[in-house]
């Protein structure tokens, strides 16, 4: 009989007693950014057109891999893990009130006639391929939902998904790297590669 994985320990005090290790999370996170901009502006000069958050996300992936591995930063998971909730969080809040419904009703038909044939799809797609594909563990029950969530809405969605699974059920460190690594960056490189030549093509 396979094994639960653990839960995650979480500190109902949040960031209480934790200010220096706070503090040092919110440097490395405006480093990133800051480092992040340069890289996102180096690459635009090179004439290829990627989000702008993509540099930051780069620069962000290589100081935490190496704090893992020297530990030279000193960054504390759990405050980043609760900083990342906040953010998450923050973002999904900010989405949800600047939508204009309104604007949108003349088109909710077609919009609900989308979303069903879109779930008709992903249902299926995520019961089997997309599982099996993964490897058919817990890491990929995970993936799989951020799968879901991304080709549902967006990278956020992806991540809320994620999220509330390894909240109640353990962490998945493989599916939190997979994920946001595609839907954020490859994604976003494929779709403005193909955009591009098909744009030169018929343009």
């Amino acid at each position: 009989m396979n094994e639960q994985p653990s839960r995650p320990e979480r500190s109902s005090k949040g960031f209480v007693g934790r200010g220096p290790a706070l503090v040092r999370a919110l440097v490395f996170l405006l480093v990133a950014m800051w480092a992040g901009s340069w890289l996102s502006a180096g690459i635009e000069a090179l004439g290829v057109t990627l989000p702008a958050y993509v540099g930051a996300m780069i620069v962000a992936a290589l100081l935490r891999n190496l704090d893992e591995a020297t530990g030279w930063l000193g960054l504390d998971p759990r405050v980043l893990d609760e900083l990342g909730h906040v953010a998450l969080s923050f973002f999904l809040a900010l989405a949800l009130m600047t939508l204009r419904l309104w604007e949108l009703q003349g088109l909710a038909l077609p919009l609900l006639a989308i979303l069903a044939v879109q779930v008709a799809i992903m249902v299926p797609m995520c019961l089997g391929p997309v599982f099996r594909w993964t490897g058919r563990d817990y890491e990929s029950a995970v993936a799989t939902s951020g799968f879901c969530g991304f080709m549902l809405g967006i990278t956020a969605n992806a991540m809320a998904n994620m999220d509330a699974l390894v909240e109640r059920y353990g962490p998945a460190p493989r599916a939190f790297l997979v994920v946001p690594i595609v839907g954020a960056f490859f994604i976003d490189f494929t779709n403005a590669l193909v955009l591009t030549v098909f744009l030169n093509l018929w343009g």
